[in-house]
């Protein structure tokens, strides 16, 4: 039985290099792509097979934290060793997306930028005018992602699973099927509510009836640029760091979070977290379209950076990258809610009592969105990866379902996350109103003022995601994470 010390500290290595790798492309600084260069420094690792079933088999003789550890370093291991083998088409993809341009009307720009283009675009036609020159970008890259998708199906047989979902259950120790019927109870109850409410803002904000409505007005709805005389580029910072003083958790007291808000084209449209080195090197990077949704954005990898850049630096490799996703994703979602929290609309930016309520109902509504959202992807590539007939129209059937506009078919999997990444999201929902109720209980609903919490909070970050969601839950008090707590947030926020 081989050494796993020294193969523990060459994915760590790994991890770095992929992390800074990832960053400059997603950030518009580098226009290819080249994951495959790195995974071919660590083929010794990822292409050994006999590697990934000894570390699969030696979980059974370990408890306690030994155990997690080891589970952990499966799932990186095995999700490692199937993006070894479909790289080199992920590359592809990437560099795609980066230097393909689009016209509009005359108009070059950025594959990837015209999705700010469709955020900030008020003209309904002109919105459809985009998304028919991001048509063809996204079908061309089609049969290359399906590629991909039968070669991660032919590997989780090869391994002995009996297809792709039952080695992601195994993988993540996450019942999505259990987490299938959570979300399909979350649909059914908040079906009426969130009709009613598309119903209004796609009268009042998008100026259509529902019918009417496309996957592509989508982004300009939820940019809410009325709003934007309340959330301008100017005060963003200022509001970010008011809050971050007020919690105890400054910027200027960690020099481990970097900042990256420099508008590039080429830079991908969602913000994101990049833990290049954790806790010592975490970078935010955002791309600025405009008004709330920056706000939205910026604060909610903030509570990702804010994670990162504070765990221990003396937890092990597993704790301080692996893990839980669904953890890190609730402390994101923790900082996100403060954009709808009414106390911290009045406090923190000054508005009056009509602007508080708008908004705070409108984000409120916005979630709801997210969370239908993600529940119908869920369900949509469970089917998938079970082998579906006609997984385009079955996309565009069940998305159309939950949210009640047209989704195109070409979508079925450009709008796909890896991994089932959407159960993270969809834990993480659940277990942030749980967190959020218990900082409620412990130090006041305006728990954002008091440094006490952020010493709490610091706590809770510095074991990296040594614990999952659900254990996290339990150490709060809870019997674990559930749908319902999040529900009844929702329809009280969204009650009349």
């Amino acid at each position: 039985m081989r050494d796993i010390e020294p193969i523990r500290a060459e994915l760590e290595k790994f991890t770095q290099e992929m992390e800074k790798e990832q960053y400059d492309n997603l950030s518009g600084q580098k226009e290819e792509l080249n994951t495959s260069a790195i995974y071919e420094r660590y083929d010794r690792i990822f292409s050994d097979e006999t590697l990934v079933e000894e570390v699969k088999n030696r979980r059974a003789y370990l408890r306690g934290p030994d155990r997690m550890r080891m589970n952990y370093l499966y799932a990186f291991l095995l999700m490692g060793y199937i993006g070894r083998k479909t790289s080199e088409v992920s590359d592809k993809i990437s560099t795609m997306e980066t230097r393909t341009e689009v016209e509009v009307e005359g108009r070059k720009m950025p594959f990837r930028y015209a999705a700010v283009a469709l955020a900030n675009e008020p003209d309904h036609d002109k919105r459809e005018a985009i998304e028919k020159a991001r048509e063809p970008v996204i079908n061309e890259a089609n049969p290359l992602r399906l590629e991909a998708l039968n070669k991660e199906h032919e590997l989780a047989e090869a391994l002995g699973y009996d297809n792709y979902v039952e080695m992601c259950c195994d993988a993540s120790g996450i019942d999505l099927h259990g987490l299938r019927k959570q979300m399909q109870n979350v649909l059914s109850r908040t079906e009426r509510l969130y009709s009613r409410y598309f119903r209004l803002v796609c009268s009042n904000i998008l100026k259509l009836d529902v019918s009417e409505v496309r996957k592509h007005d989508i982004g300009y709805l939820f940019r809410a640029r009325d709003l934007d005389r309340l959330f301008t580029q100017e005060n963003m910072m200022k509001a970010l760091e008011a809050t971050l003083d007020g919690i105890g958790l400054s910027l200027r007291d960690n020099s481990n979070i970097v900042l990256d808000a420099e508008p590039r084209e080429k830079k991908s449209p969602r913000a994101f977290c990049s833990p290049i080195k954790v806790p010592g090197q975490v970078v935010l990077c955002i791309m600025p379209k405009g008004g709330m949704d920056d706000y939205r954005a910026l604060f909610h990898e903030m509570g990702h950076s804010q994670h990162f850049s504070n765990v221990s630096a003396e937890m092990p490799f597993e704790f301080k990258y692996l893990g839980d996703n669904s953890v890190t994703e609730a402390y994101a979602f923790l900082f996100e809610h403060l954009i709808s929290d009414k106390a911290w609309l009045t406090s923190i930016m000054g508005m009056g009592e009509d602007d508080v309520t708008n908004v705070s109902q409108f984000l409120s509504f916005e979630t709801l969105y997210m969370v239908r959202r993600y529940a119908a992807k869920l369900i949509y590539e469970l089917e998938l990866h079970a082998g579906a007939r006609n997984p385009e129209r079955l996309y565009a059937s069940i998305l159309e379902d939950a949210l009640k506009f047209k989704h195109p078919e070409y979508h079925y999997l450009y709008d796909l996350d890896a991994g089932f990444y959407a159960a993270n999201y969809l834990r993480a929902w659940m277990f942030e109103v749980q967190l959020r109720a218990a900082l409620d209980d412990e130090f006041g609903s305006a728990w954002w003022k008091e440094k006490e919490c952020g010493k709490f909070l610091k706590e809770m970050w510095s074991s990296g995601q040594k614990y999952t969601a659900d254990q996290h839950a339990r150490g709060l008090g809870y019997y674990g994470i559930d749908e319902y707590p999040l529900v009844k947030e929702l329809e009280r926020k969204l009650r009349y």
